[in-house]
């Protein structure tokens, strides 16, 4: 008979438990959810939801892991499923809010390194070790305890920020490579601090702009997290423009999108901190993603080419006058 739930009493994990609510594990298909998760670090007060590439455990064979704060199983459990369908992957949700992260940084991080994947890797199928383990956080709050959670490696051998404001204020790099979901201010903010850190766009970092409406899942790009270094390497750049001519008479600015093209073909975007105009007509704003006319500039149109400056991985427009 099919089981919606089941009932029981985990094993206490530690002898220091910060609350006295009782445990619950509710089975689905392809989904167990525990409410109340014994957590010597945040009590009993969290819900932990580990969804499965299989219908049932035991699991037939082991799987790597993506952790995801702030997922929550009932609004998103069709999108892991759809998810699953291309990454066979372990994904754990864990139901943390904006106030969490703000009233609980050093204990969630005391969970994630601590606790968590004892649990895990115990009762489920698991690919130990970080090189098998993404963590996937939403918003500045939760990408503050992200990059501290990195500096233990043994835990996490990828990041996935979605939305992380300019959390490169803090003035923490990531340690593992990190994949970048965000707008356009967000994606020109992290080029600008990764690559002033030294970090090699594509082996370090890649971004990609938010859909609107950005679901989880856009973002947990694991073929690209998971690549060896040398097939996510930057092969070349592209670039493209709203339009094709702008009026140096008037204030007018065009939009501009270049795209990094790895070895592996997979294609993601880029925000070039600066670039080289020449003739000196327009500048560009990376935080708008956009070119616009410099003031003082002939009257007159220009016609704008793009050509790719590979040695370099920057990309200089041609502007020709009509």
């Amino acid at each position: 008979m099919k089981k919606w739930f089941l009932l029981f009493l985990l094993a206490v994990c530690s002898s220091v438990l910060l609350a006295e609510e009782e445990t619950f594990m509710f089975i689905h298909p392809g989904r167990e959810t525990i409410v109340n998760f014994p957590s010597a670090s945040l009590g009993n007060t969290y819900t932990v939801s580990f969804f499965l590439p299989e219908k049932a455990v035991p699991l037939s064979k082991n799987y790597p892991v993506v952790v995801m704060l702030g997922l929550v199983p009932k609004d998103d459990a069709e999108a892991v499923a759809e998810y699953q369908k291309n990454h066979s992957v372990i994904v754990v949700g864990i139901n943390f809010t904006e106030k969490d992260y703000a009233e609980k940084p050093t204990q969630i991080e005391n969970f994630l390194y601590r606790e968590l994947f004892p649990y895990l890797d115990t009762n489920y199928l698991t690919k130990t070790g970080p090189e098998n383990r993404i963590l996937a956080v939403r918003g500045e709050a939760a990408a503050q305890i992200a990059l501290r959670t990195i500096e233990h490696p043994e835990v996490f051998g990828a990041l996935a920020l979605m939305n992380p404001g300019n959390v490169w204020a803090q003035g923490i790099l990531p340690k593992v490579r990190t994949l970048v979901i965000g707008t356009q201010e967000e994606l020109a903010q992290t080029q600008s601090a990764l690559e002033r850190g030294g970090k090699v766009y594509g082996p370090d970092f890649a971004m990609r702009y938010a859909k609107q409406g950005n679901a989880w899942f856009d973002g947990v790009d694991t073929e690209y997290l998971w690549a060896p270094a040398g097939e996510v390497a930057v092969k070349y750049l592209k670039a493209d423009v709203l339009r094709k001519t702008i009026s140096l008479a008037q204030k007018e600015e065009v939009a501009l999108r270049v795209w990094a093209v790895l070895n592996n073909d997979g294609l993601f975007h880029y925000v070039p901190p600066t670039l080289r105009v020449s003739p000196p007509f327009l500048f560009w704003k990376p935080e708008e993603g956009v070119l616009q006319v410099v003031s003082g500039a002939t009257a007159g149109k220009v016609r704008i080419s793009n050509v790719v400056d590979k040695p370099a991985f920057t990309v200089k427009i041609k502007l020709k006058k009509q």
